[in-house]
């Protein structure tokens, strides 16, 4: 960086939104200064995305090397969680070694003479189009015509509970605290808590419990993926507390004496337990705190900084622009990637397209695992939108009995004219079947597209051709002949 230097963007973070930008911003030519004070990458890399995924492929491996329903039996293999954890930070120093090539190229000038400097520090803004650096203790001051805010979140604290990163951990801290805890107890069944929860049953070691408020856990979910979920957890003895919350922690002997208070027909009852080790993981919220936003004209609330609806990524600001977990959407690492580049091309002038959210895909990395694209019928029925679903059981798709793993099953959600709304799959290789779809809603496609492509044989995602079919009335299995395999739901 040199002294003076005005560049033509501002990346604030360097996680998967920082780095997308970045790579656009010199693509087209412009100068510009990423500012990240930890490791690059972010949640998409560190303590999130790649790590805890790193950790599930390991734990489903180890589930499966134990099983003896194979034609083989097997045994209780020995743990090395320290040789576990080196694997983890294997994955993660890898991706972290291309972000860092990466970097290096683009600091030397490109040939339309773009050029990202990397600045080590955290940001804040000090005046409209400064923001201050503090890079141990030196604060540098940048100066740019553009900014885009995209420094992630961070995990959403419990009122009442104190994180001691020993006793009472959030997901930042859970896999570098120790080996598997006998007992864990994970506050709030949603994405992160469900993930973890398979990851330490998994292995073996840890009796784990789930605390949640909502009636089922994956609440955003269908109720037959919920449903799924829930049996496959219960089989491996995962402890789910319905309609419960925490009430009362405290350490005692080197353990956590908790309080779950659960509603009961009669009221509430509360039930006392001892674990070793207390998750919480009732999500997260913006890292907004000492950002200055209100010196750049930046309007933030409790969910994060308000985004243009017609735009999404634009700002309160009109040199400013957010993408990623800061703003009050999806977080999701693709998300964050597709609209840091769209936040680019949009402030040089590029009038990128409009992002399409409900074409959006997500992997659940549970056991079994579960992919989604587009609506659900939960979120079809709240939105008020007339459709068919078919469902098609993995007890009829012959990938399915081939790999001995029947359980789960196909979705497929139609508008009443065909149009595609959404994709369900839950089981082995659910995320290997969504993407076709994803990319049939965002073109308008329709179940007939389904029908008429050649899929590969054996594959899972024949089950999403099997489901257009069924909405189509040229199934292979009659709904009335096969009622447990097959099935057509309508709205009302």
């Amino acid at each position: 960086m040199t002294s003076g230097t005005r560049y033509d963007l501002c990346i604030l973070g360097g996680g998967a939104a920082g780095i997308a930008a970045a790579v656009r911003a010199h693509d087209l030519g412009k100068s510009v200064a990423l500012v990240e004070p930890g490791r690059l990458g972010g949640a998409g890399v560190w303590n999130g995305a790649l790590s805890s995924k790193t950790l599930w492929h390991l734990a489903m491996d180890y589930a499966r090397a134990r099983r003896a329903d194979r034609g083989w039996r097997g045994a209780d293999l020995d743990l090395d969680w320290s040789a576990v954890c080196a694997q983890v930070q294997a994955a993660c120093g890898e991706a972290e070694a291309l972000l860092e090539r990466q970097l290096a190229h683009l600091a030397r000038p490109g040939p339309r003479g773009g050029r990202v400097d990397r600045v080590r520090g955290r940001g804040r803004f000090v005046g409209p189009h400064t923001v201050e650096v503090d890079a141990r203790g030196k604060l540098i001051p940048i100066d740019a015509d553009r900014f885009l805010v995209c420094v992630g979140s961070r995990p959403r604290p419990l009122e009442g509970v104190a994180v001691d990163g020993t006793y009472v951990v959030t997901s930042d801290q859970i896999e570098s605290c120790g080996g598997p805890p006998r007992r864990l107890a994970i506050v709030g069944a949603g994405v992160v808590g469900c993930e973890y929860a398979t990851v330490f049953a998994g292995f073996g070691r840890t009796a784990v419990e789930l605390i949640d408020r909502a009636p089922r856990i994956l609440p955003f979910e269908d109720e037959d993926v919920s449903a799924a979920v829930t049996r496959s957890f219960e089989a491996t003895g995962i402890h789910v507390h319905r309609t419960s919350r925490l009430a009362g922690l405290r350490v005692i002997d080197g353990e956590i004496e908790i309080g779950v208070r659960r509603t009961v027909d009669t009221g509430e009852v509360v039930e006392v337990r001892r674990v070793d080790r207390v998750l919480l993981a009732i999500g997260r919220v913006p890292a907004l705190d000492g950002l200055g936003l209100e010196l750049a004209g930046v309007t933030h609330d409790a969910r994060g900084i308000v985004a243009s609806r017609e735009h999404h990524t634009r700002t309160s600001a009109p040199h400013v622009w957010a993408a990623g977990d800061v703003t009050a959407d999806v977080m999701l690492a693709n998300v964050a990637e597709l609209e840091a580049r769209h936040a680019v091309e949009d402030m040089f002038g590029l009038a990128p397209p409009s992002i399409h959210y409900e074409a959006q895909s997500t992997i659940l990395f549970l056991r079994p695992e579960v992919a989604s694209v587009g609506y659900g019928e939960q979120l079809a029925r709240e939105r008020g939108i007339h459709y068919r679903a078919a469902t098609v059981s993995n007890a009829a798709i012959r990938r399915n009995l081939a790999m001995r793993a029947t359980d789960g099953f196909v979705k497929l959600i139609a508008r009443p004219d065909g149009r595609l709304l959404g994709l369900r799959v839950v089981g082995p290789q659910a995320s290997s079947a969504i993407q076709g779809v994803a990319l049939l809603i965002e073109r308008g496609g329709t179940i007939e597209d389904l029908d008429h492509t050649v899929h590969p044989h054996p594959a899972v995602t024949e089950g999403v051709q099997e489901a257009a079919r069924l909405l189509l009335g040229r199934s292979l299995y009659a709904p009335a002949a096969f009622p447990e395999l097959v099935k057509i739901t309508e709205s009302s």
